[in-house]
């Protein structure tokens, strides 16, 4: 892989985690003052849900599937392109976040307007890319993301319909629900479980040749679609049929999920890697099941089902954990790209092992501790999100400080 490729690579990372690091130290700073029953700012939650999973989870999603393309020899990438994504959405990011801030519907239209400009401009360049791949290698991985960049303009087009409901105050609960399922069902668990195929068998599930895995995705897709349909018409006693299709997606894509190990092309060393961080695998695998479960709790017994622990399970179990353990698998690898690329200028390390172990049993125990505060107490509840919220930062800010590789000035021949 060529210095520029795999120096946008880790761009998408690096930024990915460091808007991860403001999103977790941002939430240990509010979770930390509600602990001794301060409740300032208590509405800038919504401000916080979107870094996190605009800022931080979509660039980095975005990253994890450029990585794919890129080796795809039928692809045509052109890097000015997807720079400019990088910058947009980056920028809109920010100026969103600003403007849920201050509730300025001027500032909240100019961010809306990049993070609509960047996100669509990836879908259009998702599909030319996709269709530009050989058909063989659209049926596994980029299936998966395909569905998801789907989901992810319902939540686009949703989260616009909304916007003006959160500056009246007046946000009708059906569509904020199909708006935050469009995001997390759709694009970010799709998104994900195809990452998932990718890091659990290196390259050759990208042909696509496991049939039950691709059902899976399509399974998945349309409990999502019905899903949000669902909820954005009200009619919740019919989201249990909705979340029934899901489960079944669930249970395709651990069906197919051995069939992919026997698939891989990974060098030992990278097995070695992805073992180590199975436990992350395995906790968010947990969460995800666990959260699809209590979903038919809430959707039974609405509003008294438990909302705390679905999405305790939901964003801190699943996406938090299968999410980082991503990163720290992707981070180093394409850091040490970079470096070959560069002429070989030495190599970086994995986190070390200790580091990984110390990070997977505290994010467990700081999830165990607040969920058991969802059942009990809100003041342990907080100590839980503030523990996770600190350990997060914690290693985000080790992803950003450890793996940066100074890219020298060079002319485009020498890029090559």
């Amino acid at each position: 892989m060529s210095v520029q490729k795999s120096a946008i690579l880790l761009r998408y990372y690096r930024t990915s985690a460091g808007f991860l690091f403001l999103t977790a130290l941002s939430a240990a700073v509010l979770f930390g003052m509600r602990v001794f029953g301060i409740f300032a700012y208590s509405s800038f939650h919504i401000a916080l849900v979107h870094l996190g999973i605009l800022g931080a989870f979509t660039l980095g999603m975005m990253g994890l599937y450029l990585r794919i393309f890129y080796s795809l020899e039928s692809v045509v990438i052109q890097d000015w392109i997807v720079k400019a994504i990088h910058i947009v959405l980056s920028l809109g990011v920010l100026v969103l976040i600003l403007g849920f801030g201050f509730s300025s519907w001027p500032i909240l239209v100019i961010g809306v307007l990049g993070v609509y400009y960047a996100g669509f401009w990836w879908a259009f360049q998702y599909l030319r890319w996709y269709l530009q791949a050989e058909k063989a290698d659209r049926k596994g991985v980029l299936l998966f993301g395909g569905l998801a960049t789907l989901a992810l303009i319902v939540s686009l087009l949703l989260g616009g319909y909304l916007l003006h409901g959160f500056l009246t105050n007046s946000v009708p609960q059906n569509m904020r629900l199909a708006h935050i399922h469009a995001g997390l069902v759709g694009w970010a668990s799709l998104g994900l479980l195809g990452i998932g195929v990718a890091l659990r068998g290196g390259d050759s599930p990208v042909t696509g040749s496991v049939k039950s895995l691709q059902g899976s995705a399509w399974i998945w897709f349309a409990g999502a679609v019905i899903l949000i349909a669902f909820f954005a018409v009200w009619k919740l006693s019919l989201v249990l049929v909705a979340g029934a299709i899901v489960l079944l997606g669930f249970i395709g894509y651990g069906y197919s999920m051995p069939k992919v190990g026997k698939l891989a092309t990974q060098a030992p060393s990278g097995g070695s890697a992805a073992r180590k961080l199975l436990p992350f695998i395995l906790i968010g695998f947990l969460g995800l099941f666990l959260t699809i479960l209590l979903g038919f709790d809430m959707a039974a017994n609405y509003p008294s089902g438990r909302v705390g622990a679905h999405r305790l399970l939901g964003v801190g179990g699943w996406l938090l954990l299968t999410f980082l353990m991503s990163l720290l698998s992707e981070i180093p690898q394409r850091a040490n790209d970079l470096l070959e690329a560069l002429g070989g200028l030495g190599e970086v390390s994995p986190p070390a092992p200790g580091l990984v172990r110390a990070g997977w049993i505290g994010l467990t125990v700081s999830l165990l501790v607040a969920l058991a505060g969802s059942f009990t107490s809100q003041v342990i509840l907080f100590i839980g999100v503030f523990l996770l919220s600190l350990i997060t930062a914690f290693l985000a800010g080790y992803l950003v400080v450890a793996y940066r590789v100074p890219v020298p000035r060079v002319t485009t021949a020498a890029r090559e």
